[in-house]
């Protein structure tokens, strides 16, 4: 197998094997971190493998792992009969008051606001016209990821592209990262949700092959276009404004691509409440 990564370039090595240490990190979100089992499954030393990991990922394995379970918990945030204490609990904290501390420094507001703002005011925020533009996209050639399962855990894919693309190097163009959703979320059984990561590479990688990816394009064509802002936890109400009210009184009809995202900023170097997103609803 490793002759397949191989065609990459170089330095696949390391991404094959932080890859394993990434899979390992999501799959066991909910046990105690230990990152001598990170270092095991990644086949590094101990003494080097978190050096490896920041100056790869671009933040250290606490902040990736706090990252997903906090992006978690605000989607826990959005149900009413979920208890705070079992959402802290579930997010890794022993208390409480030390889940509020940490969700409050990363999103801006306590966890008990947040749920309000969300709760008490969806239906405010539904009837509120938002500015929804018609656009041509051309095609974006990319690297995609395969994702199956919750599409609030379509992170892990988007972790393993950053790690395909490695750290910029001078003459690569800043990257693209999208997302096409290819199931109902309210039809379909979350593990069953389809979905696919994708990312804009350096040319020096096109049309090179690695296992579990594969090179696609985000179609061309007319998209109604709304920009989000805020947490990848509240895109959901968005797409439901789009069906619910804009398209319906648009007079325009679904086009054949899946529900596309464009993410415009990182949630690596950027606050929740500082995402922005564009979503791109495909017209015939």
């Amino acid at each position: 197998m490793r002759h397949a990564y191989r065609q990459f370039g170089p330095g696949t090595l390391y991404t094959v094997r932080l890859l394993r240490a990434l899979d390992y990190l999501w799959r066991h979100l909910d046990e105690p971190l230990l990152l001598d089992r990170l270092a095991e499954e990644a086949c590094f030393s101990r003494f080097h493998f978190h050096r490896l990991y920041r100056n790869l990922m671009g933040e250290t394995v606490m902040e990736s792992r706090q990252r997903m379970l906090l992006h978690r918990a605000a989607g826990e945030l959005g149900r009413a009969d979920r208890p705070l204490a079992r959402i802290a609990a579930r997010a890794g904290f022993a208390s409480s008051a030390a889940f509020i501390r940490a969700f409050a420094g990363r999103y801006g507001e306590t966890p008990g606001r947040y749920r309000q703002r969300r709760l008490m005011f969806l239906n405010q925020r539904e009837r509120t016209m938002r500015q929804v533009e018609i656009v041509e996209k051309d095609a974006v050639r990319v690297l995609m990821r395969h994702h199956r399962g919750p599409y609030m855990e379509i992170g892990q894919a988007f972790d393993a592209l950053r790690a395909v693309q490695g750290p910029q190097q001078d003459g690569d163009l800043p990257g693209r990262s999208f997302g096409m959703y290819l199931d109902d979320q309210a039809q379909t059984p979350a593990a069953d949700c389809r979905s696919i990561a994708c990312a804009t590479m350096p040319e020096r990688l096109w049309d090179r092959q690695v296992d579990g990816f594969e090179w696609g394009k985000i179609p061309a064509g007319r998209y109604a276009a709304l920009l989000h802002a805020g947490p990848y936890a509240e895109l959901e109400e968005s797409w439901d404004w789009l069906y619910r009210h804009w398209l319906p009184a648009s007079g325009e009809v679904p086009g054949a691509t899946p529900c596309v995202e464009e993410y415009l900023n990182a949630p690596y170097d950027t606050p929740p409440s500082e995402l922005k997103t564009l979503l791109l609803l495909s017209l015939a």
